[in-house]
């Protein structure tokens, strides 16, 4: 087995996405971290919330602890999980295990997991680093310490840690206390003391782990397992008062989205935006926008302008102060291996979407037959052009049929094709009776006409060119 661990070192701080001209802290009871504009500002670990908020406003001040953690590393795993079937959250450490041995030939050797995992999180606005070992132990603590690193070969690991500070080791603190009374400083003082005498004074658990370490010892994992229901929020103390400042969180939520459907084989058609603005008088406005995609999609670019377009359509509410996104559908994503291509599809949904996302679904719509022979009554709109079982005419029928028929003065000698009789309508009230001519008409134009046999009346009823 090989092991890619990613480590975020300002995970607290990063997820979920906040607002990109605001400071942030995670805090324990004291500052823990700081983003760089708070600590421009002066705000340091270990400082009182209350001299934070002091130095920079606005402040988000966030809690931190292992839930919120695991939270976090939740909603960045479907990233992981794109790349690799074995997802493992580690929130003790800010770290997401993937096991990618498996995939390791298909994504082209080692330097293509590196490539894979690089654009997995390259919309994710998180600080991450990586590296790879046979065992996930190893893999997390070179992520920490020594990140970029790749062991490929279980007999290459003793070498790669052996140089580490022991304090790198995932330890107890009295283990590591005891370690630098006896005068071990790195792993490989460590590697070198008896197992024995080392169970005896750092207790069995100790031991497993270094044998966990070195591969010596199974080390089975619970693997993430992907939602069924993907559901995201994210809010602000300082309220986002432009869609241009909103995209900036939007993008990392819909890099998700994405991510959430890619791992489960699935491509999103629609999807629902909640925006919350601040309180006007007794209470907060939401307004509520659905997005969608006709033919679905997994692009977080196609996904993200989609959404920007239909928020830009409708009326700004006012500041944001939070937003939550849900996944309302989706549909089975195609397989990978076709064989013909179905690139122009593509692109006529995406633009279609597009239209929607800035028209409104009402003003793009497609057309189907419909089993009935009267031409004003054979097609209707449907939300997309798709395969109809009605049974359509082979006879000629002109690309523009007029609104409501024209009067025609009938001149025998421009009939150029026909007649077709048509009779229908009569169990609904619109009964027709008519004969279809082509006839030529003026200025070299080609026509549709009709007499309507129960008033000899003569009519245009369509063009062909």
């Amino acid at each position: 087995m090989l092991w890619l661990a990613c480590q975020f070192p300002s995970l607290a701080l990063e997820v979920p996405p906040g607002a990109a001209d605001v400071g942030r802290v995670a805090v324990d009871g004291t500052v823990r971290q700081a983003c760089p504009l708070a600590q421009t500002a002066g705000i340091r670990p270990g400082m009182r919330v209350a001299t934070a908020r002091a130095l920079l406003s606005p402040l988000e001040v966030r809690l931190t602890d292992v839930t919120a953690q695991g939270r976090a590393l939740a909603d960045l795993a479907p990233r992981l999980a794109t790349i690799t079937s074995q997802v493992v959250l580690v929130p003790e450490s800010d770290t997401l295990l993937g096991e990618v041995g498996g995939s390791r030939r298909m994504l082209g050797g080692l330097a293509g997991v590196r490539r894979a995992t690089r654009a997995a999180f390259a919309d994710a606005a998180v600080t991450w680093r990586a590296a790879i070992a046979p065992t996930p132990v190893a893999a997390a603590v070179l992520a920490s310490h020594r990140p970029g690193t790749t062991v490929g070969e279980l007999h290459e690991l003793n070498a790669a840690l052996v140089d580490l500070p022991a304090t790198a080791l995932p330890l107890a603190a009295s283990a590591h206390q005891l370690l630098s009374r006896i005068g071990v400083r790195q792993v490989g003082d460590l590697l070198a003391l008896p197992r024995a005498g080392l169970a005896r004074r750092l207790g069995v658990p100790a031991v497993m782990l270094l044998e966990r370490l070195l591969g010596e010892r199974p080390d089975p994992r619970e693997s993430w397992v992907p939602p069924a229901r993907f559901v995201r929020e994210a809010s602000w103390d300082d309220p986002l008062a432009s869609l241009e400042i909103l995209q900036f969180p939007l993008r990392r939520l819909l890099g998700d989205l994405a991510a959430h459907v890619t791992c489960r084989g699935e491509r999103a058609t629609a999807w629902s935006l909640m925006l919350r603005t601040e309180a006007r008088g007794a209470a907060a406005i939401a307004i509520a926008i659905a997005v969608a995609a006709a033919a679905g999609t997994t692009d977080p670019r196609q996904l993200l302008d989609l959404t920007v377009a239909r928020v830009a359509s409708t009326p700004w509410p006012g500041p944001v102060v939070g937003l939550r996104l849900c996944l309302d559908a989706t549909r089975e994503a195609p397989g990978a291996a076709q064989l013909f291509g179905d690139d122009g599809d593509a692109e006529l949904a995406g633009l279609v979407d597009r239209l929607r996302a800035r028209l409104g679904e009402a003003a793009v719509y497609g057309l189907a037959a419909v089993g009935d022979p009267r031409p004003e009554r054979a097609q209707h709109r449907v939300a997309i052009a798709g395969v109809s079982d009605a049974v359509v005419s082979p006879r000629r029928r002109p690309a523009w049929l007029l609104p409501d028929p024209v009067p025609w003065p009938c001149d025998p000698t421009r009939l150029l094709a026909g007649p077709e009789r048509m009779e229908s309508g009569w169990w609904d009230g619109g009964d027709s009776r008519r004969d279809y001519y082509v006839a030529r008409g003026d200025a070299g134009a080609t026509w549709w006409v009709y007499q309507d046999l129960r008033t000899d009346a003569w009519f245009v009823h369509g063009w062909f060119g």
